[in-house]
């Protein structure tokens, strides 16, 4: 008895490794002991998964995350399975999922994680398993349709393999498909499953625009730089006929090259044309989300970047940056690939072109309407002063230092976008645009002292919401002065003048809890620490709005052809 003992103190570690219907017997024992602390190890790590590491469609370790524009993180195979079946995962909503951005910081928390508590770090699952893995989230309804249509259209494929070429329109007889379908489930198959494979059909034979097969091939093949240049060159002629032309050459082969004319420096010579392209194809609201998802953005940003790009390339990158940021959805893509550091060092240089800035600085206003970018900007070193220093210098053309306040307002929205501007000096800065403005009016020596005084007290009002430094750097800048005389001068009932009695209310601290709502009527709610998705300007402030409409086409949209 007294030598059994030691090996009944063996069998648990035995038990964590073996099947529990084979028992364990003392003839069946190893002779040396067994490793025990690799399994204490994975099974903590089975039981503490923490939840942010784990893909919702799959419930398992996400490999390859990816993070979409919302917020949320999905296992890239789960989402690419997704849109292949026609699913929507949990909380995505509809067009959610075009924009994947590679969530690397998760992947490599993931990474550590695993390799601290002893466990294999994620594989990718293959296409079948995420397929498995999306069905298993549909309703069970749904996932049996989709499994059935599955199965016939397997069959269909097998059964049309042994037909002539010349009836490959055909896949077989109903009765065929039905066979198959009965071996597998017992029961007629639909007519659906054979609709929706002709209409894939259909949608593959799509007609392709000769010009695209012509410029990948030359991308491709060519091996003299002149070959490409000229494709380019042709390309963006063609970018230029219609919108029609336009949607039909927006196709991700076409885009794969021009990334690749961007990238490669060999094809230097061509960046002019192939970003004049993207310019022009970014023009249709239907190829602004496609071109975000091929990947044009990271190579954009490296044409800005490059000291080897023509100005009027970096001109043309700028240009198209704009023109993708205008769509809502791109805004959180563009600004986690990377493009906000270059547009904030052209439009604040002001040795670059003033169209480059101009471009430079509307892609960074509509960027900055999205709660991301707001902190991307305030944490970048020297931004906050870069762009106040543009602002308050009357030797920068007006438009370029309103579109600069534009985006100083947009940083405002968040709370530490407004520490980061008020170290930075934005409160005396903007005081003292606020004065100046208002003597260039009085000598009418400022044709643009209106637009810059109006932006200059939204900046003011949303600095004062929730802070209570404000007030001290205010009065120490004699910023009361100004707003009260705009306070007194303003139209009566104007958002301008309400603006600025709101902000000396909140200078002297005395503004009421009712006086907390936002000047439209809006619910919006900048005080207490709470931070919004927007700003000031566009969430509220229907003047600007209007303001901005005002200022033309050639500064608030890009409908220019290059």
């Amino acid at each position: 008895m007294g030598a059994a003992r030691p090996r009944r103190w063996k069998l648990p570690f035995h038990r964590a490794g073996s099947a529990p219907s084979s028992p364990f017997s003392s003839e069946s024992l190893p002779a040396a002991p067994p490793p025990c602390s690799p399994a204490r190890p994975e099974a903590w790590a089975e039981e503490a998964v923490p939840p942010e590491f784990v893909c919702p469609v799959s419930g398992a370790l996400m490999a390859d995350p990816v993070i979409l524009p919302s917020g949320q993180t999905y296992e890239r195979a789960c989402l690419q399975a997704s849109a292949e079946l026609a699913f929507l995962p949990p909380g995505v909503e509809s067009g959610g999922a075009d924009t994947m951005i590679p969530n690397s910081a998760l992947k490599a928390a993931i990474g550590t994680w695993c390799a601290r508590s002893g466990r294999a770090v994620p594989t990718p699952p293959s296409a079948e398993a995420a397929r498995e893995a999306v069905l298993r989230s549909m309703p069970p309804a749904a996932a049996k349709s989709v499994r059935t249509t599955r199965r016939a259209a397997m069959a269909s494929s097998s059964n049309s393999s042994y037909s002539s070429p010349a009836s490959t329109s055909s896949y077989g007889s109903s009765s065929e498909i039905t066979a198959a379908e009965e071996e597998v489930d017992g029961r007629p198959v639909k007519e659906a499953p054979q609709k929706r494979i002709i209409k894939e059909v259909e949608v593959e034979t799509a007609a392709v625009d000769p010009l695209e097969d012509e410029v990948v091939a030359k991308v491709m093949e060519a091996d003299e730089e002149g070959v490409v240049a000229a494709a380019m060159a042709s390309l963006r002629e063609a970018t230029r006929e219609s919108a029609e032309r336009r949607r039909a050459l927006c196709s991700p082969r076409l885009l794969g090259a021009l990334r690749r004319v961007l990238l490669l420096p060999r094809h230097a010579a061509a960046r002019v044309d192939a970003t004049a392209a993207l310019v022009n194809l970014s023009l249709e609201p239907a190829n602004k989300v496609r071109i975000v998802r091929a990947g044009a953005v990271p190579a954009l940003v490296e044409v800005l970047r490059s000291g080897a790009s023509a100005a009027e390339a970096r001109e043309h990158a700028a240009g198209s940056l704009f023109g993708l940021a205008l769509n809502e959805d791109n805004r959180a893509a563009i600004g986690v690939l990377g493009a906000v550091p270059p547009l904030l060092d052209l439009l604040t240089y002001p040795g670059n072109p003033a169209r480059a800035r101009r471009d430079a600085g509307m892609a960074l206003y509509h960027l900055s309407l999205a709660a991301v970018n707001q902190t991307k900007i305030a944490r970048f070193p020297g931004a906050p002063k870069a762009l106040l220093t543009v602002a308050s210098s009357a030797a920068e053309p007006t438009p370029i230092r309103r579109l600069a306040l534009m985006v100083v307002c947009n940083v405002c929205a968040c709370a530490e976008g407004r520490a980061a501007l008020m170290d930075a000096g934005a409160v005396a800065a903007v005081a003292g645009i606020l004065s100046s403005s208002h003597d260039a009016a009085a000598n009418r020596s400022g044709s643009g002292s209106a637009d810059l005084e109006e932006w200059c007290v939204a900046a003011m009002y949303a600095m004062s919401r929730g802070s209570l430094r404000f007030r001290g750097l205010a009065r120490a800048a004699g910023a009361d002065r100004a707003l009260r005389r705009v306070a007194d001068e303003g139209a009566p009932g104007g958002v301008r003048r309400e603006m600025a009695r709101k902000t000396l209310r909140a200078m002297l601290g005395d503004l009421d809890e009712d006086d907390g709502n936002d000047l439209t009527g809006s619910s919006l709610e900048y005080g207490e620490g709470d931070d919004c998705g927007g700003s000031i300007v566009s969430d509220g402030l229907m003047s600007f709005r209007r303001r901005q409409r005002e200022v033309g086409v050639s500064s608030c949209g890009n409908t220019a052809e290059f």
